[in-house]
């Protein structure tokens, strides 16, 4: 139970973190002449925060169990099939 709790406010954090990573003060931070693969940093800067959202909740819905109704649900349909 205290698992599911732990994901559970890692869960609401995740977005929080997000909108703080793009709040233009931080973004305009990377705002300066440099390239990063040949794309400008504040590019790279807005393509590494997305990915790491994606990658983190990817990570993160994998390791929520699911709720115990979605399971009761799961496993009658499973047995209806022939």
């Amino acid at each position: 139970m205290a698992g599911r709790k732990r994901s559970e406010g890692f869960a609401f954090f995740l977005p929080v973190v997000g909108a703080m990573l793009v709040m233009p003060p931080i973004v305009m931070l990377f705002d300066v002449d440099v390239s990063v693969f040949g794309f400008p940093l504040i590019v790279a800067y807005m393509f590494f925060v997305w990915l790491f959202l994606v990658v983190a909740s990817c990570v993160l819905t994998r390791g929520l169990p699911r709720a115990e109704t979605e399971v009761k649900k799961a496993d009658t349909h499973a047995e209806t099939k022939p």
